[in-house]
């Protein structure tokens, strides 16, 4: 230590560094130097926080699913309370793990700081988790769909089973499960098959040239009358759609159940009793068909006798001007004055080469 010249006594060295570090707040310190965990742990303070984790899972579970069927039980959407339920489950959750590491005599708030580039990495890793939950959100505001509903998503097909806080589940006709993420479900299209009671189908049929259109489209309406699984109210359309390649093509406009088993049933019912009435009023389906031709030469030449010349006129695109600089019609539909030997311009010209008639002979 150094020596005071005029006491002699010794004097403290001052240490800068230290003393900076004296003066600042613990929370601009780096996270080494901050205190994250106060005083020491005993087994009684890891008991205590064991029991608060499993207190604020359990805690969790039951706050959602009573928050779930007092949803259902008070506005009947089983999907909002689905939603609301797992939401107030996770804050339980938090809440409760907070507590426990208070238990632990551990400030949350110096911990977060020490978590540092892993917090951003986590941040990044967990983007499309956050992005499908708030993806999720969203479709409850939408409602475009709810548990229970036939939906085509994209390329799937299924009613739907579930949606939780990453994906929706669907079950598709063949039995599979089907997850989607919701990210991808809110931001593609969605077609619902069972909001309303029932939707509208199409058949097409197709009977041969032959036909009487009048018969034909009696014995459809006796056939679509005979299906049971067709509803009457909107009535069913019989109309003719137009000339097809070896058909005069009909579409039957029908309404049925908007579920996919109702769907396909109907269709099963309608197509044999379209087959089994028409057959019966001795009409043909029409069918593609091929013929195969053996060449066989005509008794005569296709055209009997053709002479002269051939001259098809067209009319003039342009319109003609006259010398004074006025405008005339198109020369094919120009008028001719009476008694004009002016011929239109489109006329063909005159033959000149065409020999003279012969003179009559004299007696």
């Amino acid at each position: 230590m150094p020596i005071d010249r005029d006491t002699g006594d010794e004097t403290p060295t001052r240490n800068p560094s230290r003393e900076l570090a004296n003066n600042v707040s613990p929370m601009l310190l780096p996270a080494p130097a901050r205190q994250i965990v106060e005083g020491s742990l005993t087994g009684t303070d890891w008991v205590r926080a064991g029991a608060t984790i499993i207190a604020s899972v359990v805690a969790a579970i039951v706050v959602g699913r009573i928050i779930r069927r007092l949803m259902a039980k008070w506005s009947g959407r089983d999907f909002a309370g689905l939603i609301l339920g797992r939401l107030a489950s996770y804050a339980t959750f938090i809440v409760g793990s907070i507590y426990a590491l208070s238990s632990l005599g551990v400030r949350v708030g110096p911990l977060l700081g020490a978590l540092g580039l892993g917090g951003l990495v986590l941040a990044l890793a967990l983007q499309k988790p956050v992005e499908n939950f708030f993806a999720g959100v969203i479709l409850q505001a939408r409602r475009p769909f709810t548990v229970g509903d036939t939906v085509l998503l994209g390329d799937h097909l299924g009613r739907v089973t579930d949606v939780d806080s990453r994906t929706t589940i669907l079950s598709s006709l063949d039995g599979t499960s089907i997850r989607i993420p919701n990210a991808r479900v809110a931001d593609g299209d969605i077609v619902n098959l069972t909001r309303s009671p029932f939707r509208r189908s199409t058949l097409d049929v197709g009977v041969s040239y032959d036909t009487d259109l009048d018969v034909a489209t009696a014995a459809l309406g006796i056939a679509i009358s005979r299906v049971q699984r067709i509803v009457h109210e909107p009535a069913p359309l019989v109309l003719l759609r137009g000339f097809g390649t070896s058909s005069i093509d009909f579409t039957i406009y029908y309404w049925h159940a908007s579920d996919v088993p109702s769907e396909l049933v109907a269709r099963h019912d309608l197509v044999l009793a379209v087959h089994q009435n028409l057959t019966a009023d001795g009409i043909t389906i029409a069918f593609p068909q091929m013929v195969v031709w053996g060449g066989s030469e005509r008794d005569g030449p296709v055209y009997q006798q053709f002479s002269g010349p051939i001259r098809t006129e067209l009319p003039r695109s342009e319109v003609e001007r006259s010398p004074r600089g006025g405008r005339r019609m198109p020369a094919p539909w120009r008028r001719t004055r009476p008694g004009s030997t002016t011929a239109p311009m489109d006329s063909p010209p005159p033959n000149d080469s065409a020999p003279n008639p012969p003179p009559p002979e004299s007696d």
